[in-house]
């Protein structure tokens, strides 16, 4: 069985989406022949570089949205994401139809989309399983033989007829309670002070790491912070953190294996964000044993359980209310459970048997080759009548 996965954002992006199908090659690359295309980095004998305009490229900094001016900066946004993915699909099309993949692994809608729109190109057409990191709800999800989502919750408003539940998990090797913290002075923490740790895009708009600092704001015993991937909002971030907080707000990029050391050095984990749809730091900040403050949303709930308060992200007293009322007692029992969920239920080692499961279902379908069928014929016939009426209507130039 070969599988190729598919991730436009790899080697050049560092979020969850990308931790995820690193996490993938780790977890499956010894147990079956999995090939990995990425959209940066280097190559190597399982890793295949496909060239693309990547969502970042200086050629995109100019996008002209066609959208009302309050969320032209979110749809330019969107747009630099789609040709990054679509220019990768295109290109990678011509390494998939010589490697005689079985399953394509397809980690964006839009790459997805075109693999399966190309999929009669391939002598033997593989079978297509997208991850829908994006919580995409079944009247827009990309064609494909089967879906995978990362929560129940997700799944249902899911293609209920396809899909299938395999959460994320975490690597409880690397994330653990006693791994070597990161000196707190060498952070800029001042002594005396709790720390907080919130990892994710520095921005506002999903991550909302500006309302995690109005919270922390009304908390002069607590230092925020905060590591993740530059964004176009991170300066003026950083600018209402200094405001804010003053020396008790900190900034910092890490490479994920890093991570661990930056959780160690912290006494809970917040996340502003109001709806996640799964949260891998979720699970790192728990099985590092710390106590996890975020949103309300059922699929949090199901992840973080008796792990973590749970605050109406809206509100920025709320969180000051809540992490003001935990005692460094009450944090450190909060944290010792969360351990325990991650153990019982997320543990990355328990998950390749079940991808591997699901890739050798996929295996068993039919072959997906396009066939002609009494529905392509009457549409087909419908769309001949309406050309025959618009040419006796308006004429064609041949026939002049």
């Amino acid at each position: 069985m070969r599988v190729a996965l598919l991730c436009s954002g790899l080697g050049h992006v560092l979020r969850g989406h990308e931790t995820f199908a690193q996490q993938l090659v780790e977890m499956l690359s010894d147990s079956i022949e999995l090939t990995v295309f990425k959209g940066g980095g280097t190559a190597s004998s399982r890793e295949v570089v496909v060239p693309n305009i990547p969502r970042n490229s200086p050629l995109l900094a100019d996008v002209h949205p066609k959208a009302n001016p309050r969320w032209a900066a979110t749809v330019a946004d969107q747009e630099r994401h789609r040709i990054e993915s679509e220019t990768f699909a295109y290109a990678a099309l011509a390494p998939l139809m010589s490697g005689n993949y079985d399953v394509v692994h397809c980690l964006e809608r839009e790459v997805c989309a075109v693999i399966h729109r190309e999929r009669h190109l391939f002598s033997r057409p593989p079978r297509l399983l997208f991850s829908n990191g994006g919580a995409i709800p079944a009247r827009d999800l990309p064609p494909c033989d089967m879906v995978q989502e990362h929560t129940a919750y997700n799944a249902r408003y899911s293609a209920r007829n396809k899909s299938v539940v395999i959460p994320h998990g975490v690597d409880l090797k690397r994330f653990h309670p006693s791994a070597e913290p990161l000196s707190r002075t060498a952070l800029g923490i001042s002594a005396g002070h709790r720390v907080a740790i919130s990892v994710g895009t520095i921005c506002r708009h999903h991550k909302r790491m500006d309302h995690v600092i109005e919270a922390l704001a009304d908390l002069p015993d607590w230092h925020l912070l905060i590591v993740g991937q530059e964004s176009p909002e991170s300066d003026e971030i950083r600018q209402l953190g200094r405001a804010r907080l003053g020396a008790r707000v900190s900034f910092h990029r890490a490479l994920h294996h890093e991570l661990p050391a930056y959780y160690a050095a912290a006494d809970a984990f917040v996340l502003g964000s109001t709806f996640e749809t799964f949260g891998i730091v979720y699970l790192e900040a728990m099985a590092m044993g710390l106590p996890v403050f975020c949103t309300t949303h059922p699929n949090q709930r199901s992840i973080v359980q008796e792990g973590g308060e749970y605050v109406d992200m809206r509100r920025p007293e709320d969180l000051a209310a809540a992490m003001r009322a935990h005692s460094v007692n009450s944090l450190r029992s909060l944290g010792q459970r969360g351990r325990e969920v991650v153990v019982r239920e997320f543990d990355l080692a328990q998950l390749p048997r079940r991808y591997i499961e699901i890739y050798q279902q996929l295996t068993q379908q039919p072959p997906p080759v396009p066939r002609w069928t009494a529905a392509d014929q009457w549409r087909a016939r419908a769309r001949n009548l309406w050309r025959q009426l618009d040419d006796s209507i308006r004429g064609r130039a041949e026939s002049a």
